[in-house]
């Protein structure tokens, strides 16, 4: 079961945070390039950035059930460092939907243009940063994440009749 567990978070986890990366190193600067127009492009981001941060909220989940898991074991500096850096990431994908909302809202999707007397550039730069705020803080869950494996890996070896 734990194996499970850590393999389905480190699955959730590189799918959401690398497919993040490539998005926002690799497909927004392509699109720039070929489309060469910010508003048709943020149509096309608007569609990718939804289905990234639905995959956020799995991803998350399943840092919660870790962090749940690896509780009991983990020393009161490692859970802190779970329980804060899951709360940042947490309440920055809660924020990026608010956002995400927000910006949608300003979209004529049939004129395929951003609705008159609209101002865009100020959410969306918000969105940004809360995606990047998201970000660090599931690289940071990571690391501490690989600290409570140890942690409890240690505490159930140290346990007579158990094994690894």
């Amino acid at each position: 079961m734990r194996i499970g567990r850590r393999f389905l978070m480190l699955c959730a986890l590189g799918g959401w945070l690398g497919g993040l990366t490539f998005y926002s190193l690799v497909v927004i600067r392509a699109s720039h390039q070929i489309v060469g127009n910010h508003t048709k492009v943020g149509f096309i981001t608007q569609k990718a950035t939804a289905g990234l941060n639905t995959i956020g909220v799995g991803a998350l989940a399943l840092m919660l059930w870790n962090g749940a898991a690896s509780w009991r074991a983990a020393g009161a500096w490692t859970r802190r460092g779970l329980l804060a850096t899951w709360l940042i990431a947490a309440f920055a994908h809660a924020w990026i939907y608010v956002l995400h909302s927000r910006l949608d809202a300003m979209l004529d999707f049939q004129a395929r243009q951003i609705q008159a007397g609209a101002s865009f550039r100020g959410p969306h730069e918000l969105y940004l940063v809360a995606t990047s705020i998201e970000w660090f803080a599931s690289l940071g869950y990571l690391l501490v994440a690989l600290v409570a494996w140890r942690q409890e890996d240690a505490a159930t070896s140290a346990s007579p009749g158990f094994g690894p």
